[in-house]
């Protein structure tokens, strides 16, 4: 019997600082390499080509299955491999996408990708960060991962393409023609969360975000596609309100999605509604799944709502159902302050921000623990480490100048106002406590200035 050819599928913007090692990485699994450049101003193509793959300009035209669908119409071999320009192939799916390819047993197989954070704190949809195991050299220094299930490798079948204008997938239409779909026995390894700036990263989110709002246009009765929109708009744009009317269009679609259920009860949570928020969150719970984010979720509304034993009890079902993330063992400390352990709950809740001190919500959490505790001098240097992440808003520096004022240092308060006038020059309220601190230290505006 003739041994099947692989093909690998790519299509790359830009991709020059890590393409060549997605490539590399699937090189001895594949027969041939098509790239499909959707307008890369770098030197992907060349990189590409010198690899030996095969490269045809795609026109952009705001479509990733467009593109997608390009490249697979291009190919010729009997199977395709989906990789992009920010992933590698694990070593393990080397060896076995050949046999899996050759067996008749299965047309498209669901490959598991390790999308690499920076922090135990991030999640991806209902999915928690899981620790790094550090299988892969080029992954020990990212501390953790979020998994996400896609149908990556598959037989070139008439009709099977991809879907969507963002989020793109062939799993839909592999379902839909009855094809043999299976659990693939390796992962794909991704960098790109990992890898990218903090405004390359918002950049592609705002371009996904517009995306998905074009998507729910295109297909008003997808379900998942106004559950994504929820997901970006709560997330990305930060705004629970809107994001609880497109998981409420999920859910009149699809009433038995939990994930969309869970969501719903955070944007209410968020929103002050509690109660609400709460029934939400119990409808959202799937016995067959149990979800670490569930019960986070039900530990806030708890904690909210003052009952602390409560909000204690579902933090720690959350840590036993994923990896403690520093967030929760930050919650979990503020349970015990509230319940008056409060040296074991303060010293969890700095042991927590060691571990995470780029994170700003557990900064938040011990500023408000340590001046529960009256830890003065403790919240004020948290309140200090709060303003150096980010682009802190009005409040933090009121709130960092103000914690300085009660221990006395005015003209420290004074200093870290001007910062805030700086950065926020239309607000009269830092003016105001501005020149409060400076009238009860008896500064000169040029001394401030000249800092």
């Amino acid at each position: 019997m003739e041994k099947p050819s692989i093909e690998l599928a790519m299509i790359v913007r830009n991709g020059a600082a890590s393409l060549a090692r997605a490539i590399h990485s699937a090189l001895p699994a594949v027969d041939h390499v098509m790239v499909g450049d959707t307008g890369s101003t770098d030197n992907s193509a060349a990189i590409a080509r010198g690899l030996g793959a095969e490269v045809f300009d795609v026109p952009w035209e705001e479509d990733f299955a467009q593109a997608r669908n390009a490249v697979l119409q291009a190919c010729t071999a009997d199977w395709i491999l989906i990789l992009d320009a920010d992933e590698m192939l694990d070593p393990q799916g080397v060896s076995s996408i050949p046999e899996l390819a050759s067996q008749g047993q299965v047309d498209a197989w669901e490959v598991w990708k390790w999308n690499y954070i920076r922090t135990l704190t991030s999640r991806s949809g209902i999915e928690s960060a899981r620790r790094n195991p550090n299988l892969l050299p080029e992954s020990h220094i990212y501390p953790a991962y979020t998994r996400s299930l896609s149908t990556l490798f598959f037989r070139r079948i008439p009709g099977l393409c991809f879907e969507y204008e963002v989020h793109e997938t062939v799993s839909r239409r592999a379902r839909e023609l009855q094809l043999r779909i299976a659990e693939a026995p390796f992962v794909i390894h991704h960098f790109g969360y990992a890898e990218e700036s903090v405004q390359q990263r918002q950049e592609k989110l705002e371009r996904y975000h517009q995306a998905g709002i074009r998507k729910v246009q295109t297909h008003p009765h997808d379900y998942w596609a106004h559950y994504e929109l929820g997901l970006s708009t709560f997330e990305h744009r930060r705004d629970p309100q809107s994001a609880l009317l497109c998981l409420e269009n999920a859910l009149r679609l699809n009433p038995h999605f939990h994930p969309a259920w869970i969501y719903a009860g955070i944007c209410l949570a968020r929103c002050g509604h509690l109660e609400q928020a709460l029934e939400c969150l119990s409808r959202g719970e799937d016995p067959d799944h149990p979800n670490a984010l569930l019960h986070e979720a039900k530990g806030d509304v708890y904690f909210h709502s003052g009952d602390f034993p409560l909000a204690e009890q579902h933090y720690r079902l959350a840590g036993q159902l994923a990896d403690l993330s520093p967030l929760t063992a930050c919650k979990l400390g503020a349970c015990a302050v509230r319940m008056g352990r409060r040296e074991e709950g303060l010293a969890a809740i700095c042991h927590a921000v060691e571990r995470e001190p780029h994170t700003a919500e557990l900064h938040d959490i011990r500023i408000a623990a340590a001046m529960e505790c009256g830890e003065i001098q403790t919240a004020a240097e948290a309140a200090l480490e709060r303003l150096k992440i980010g682009s802190p808003n009005v409040d933090f520096f009121v709130i960092a100048a103000g914690l300085q004022a009660r221990l006395g240092h005015w003209e420290q308060a004074a200093c870290i106002l001007f910062d805030g006038m700086r950065l926020h020059p239309a607000e009269p309220r830092l003016r105001r406590e501005w020149e409060i601190a400076v009238d009860r230290h008896t500064l000169s505006e040029p001394l401030i200035v000249a800092r």
